[in-house]
């Protein structure tokens, strides 16, 4: 079960515990951090350039879905040793989301609210 941060933030956020993989064009394999209804955090080996606009493609349990996004902000966040011994840097990039459909909005609140411990709510397109 995910755990909110306890942030002043428009959106709350929920952390991200276990392994959930997805994709933008430019880095093909990322984990993320923390969701919320209006952006998410992710991990990633890659540069991306903050103001870029790209598809996320989340690959949820069950479903794999994607989200036009807005890069908000991207740092190196750490190093990991490769087994060749080199660092390799890991990002932490902040992706707003950007015009979703009603079936993508929805399928985010369902794994925000699995993360929650709640059971989906009836299918309402905000």
């Amino acid at each position: 079960m995910g755990r909110m941060k306890q942030e002043r933030r428009r959106h709350p956020r929920w952390e991200i515990e276990g392994h959930i993989a997805g994709q933008i064009a430019q880095v093909p394999h990322i984990s993320l951090v923390n969701i919320s209804m209006g952006g998410i955090l992710i991990e990633h080996s890659k540069i991306v350039r903050p103001g870029s606009i790209c598809i996320l493609t989340l690959l949820l349990p069950g479903e794999k879905i994607g989200l036009k996004c807005r890069v908000v902000r991207s740092v190196v966040h750490r190093y990991e040793l490769s087994s060749t011994g080199e660092r390799d840097l890991v990002y932490r990039t902040g992706l707003k989301f950007l015009a979703r459909s009603g079936t993508a909005r929805r399928q985010v609140e369902e794994y925000i609210d699995s993360l929650k411990g709640e059971t989906p709510k009836a299918a309402v397109v905000k």
